[in-house]
């Protein structure tokens, strides 16, 4: 441990040689751990790949004081667990868009704008809440399944979604309320009660 902390300020000041045992003794583990949540050989190697060039550029501005390895790998998840959200609500929108029959250049525009305004929203809320939210609305896991895999009660599993569902109500409102029941529609019609 403390010879990884050596090693974790000599890549802060530059030392790429130092960066470079990083990316030898971990990338291997972190690109098995981004495969079985991906599932792509090609994207778990883009998210691993992009772990690390985050960390050599924002290096300098990294507070390290644990396992270096629990870092990346909390980067790596939260990687996976984005692309496959984004990924998700893409297909549940352009699925949508094509059974209503409004589909247009636009909508791929629109997408990426509403799903930019749904990231802000998933990066303010609590890791738990987020995770739960990911679980229930994007793997369509029921709140009992959800309280199981995490460990968690159902009520802790409705107070999450209730936090959640808030949120993006707020900033989604009446105006993209379609995106809102495009993006969740089952798992948020039981919190919604509807």
């Amino acid at each position: 441990m403390q010879d990884e902390l050596v090693l974790f300020r000599k890549m802060q000041e530059g030392d790429w040689s130092a960066f470079n045992s990083f990316f030898e003794s971990y990338s291997e583990q972190l690109y098995l751990y981004a495969l079985g949540f991906v599932g792509d050989r090609a994207e778990a190697e883009d998210i691993v790949q992009d772990t690390f060039i985050y960390l050599w550029v924002n290096r300098a501005k990294i507070s390290h004081s644990g396992s270096l390895y629990a870092y990346l790998s909390r980067s790596v998840k939260n990687s996976c667990i984005d692309r496959k959200l984004h990924a998700e609500v893409e297909r549940r929108y352009q699925r949508e868009m094509m059974a209503s029959g409004e589909e247009s250049s636009e909508d791929s525009e629109n997408f990426e704008e509403l799903y930019e305004r749904l990231q802000i929203v998933m990066d303010s809320l609590p890791p738990k809440c987020k995770e739960i939210f990911i679980l229930g609305c994007i793997e369509g896991l029921s709140y009992k399944d959800v309280s199981e895999q995490l460990g968690v009660s159902v009520n802790t599993v409705k107070t999450q979604v209730k936090v959640a569902y808030k949120k993006i109500k707020s900033e989604f409102g009446d105006r993209d309320k379609n995106f809102m029941l495009i993006l969740c529609n089952s798992f948020f019609k039981e919190e919604a009660g509807q």
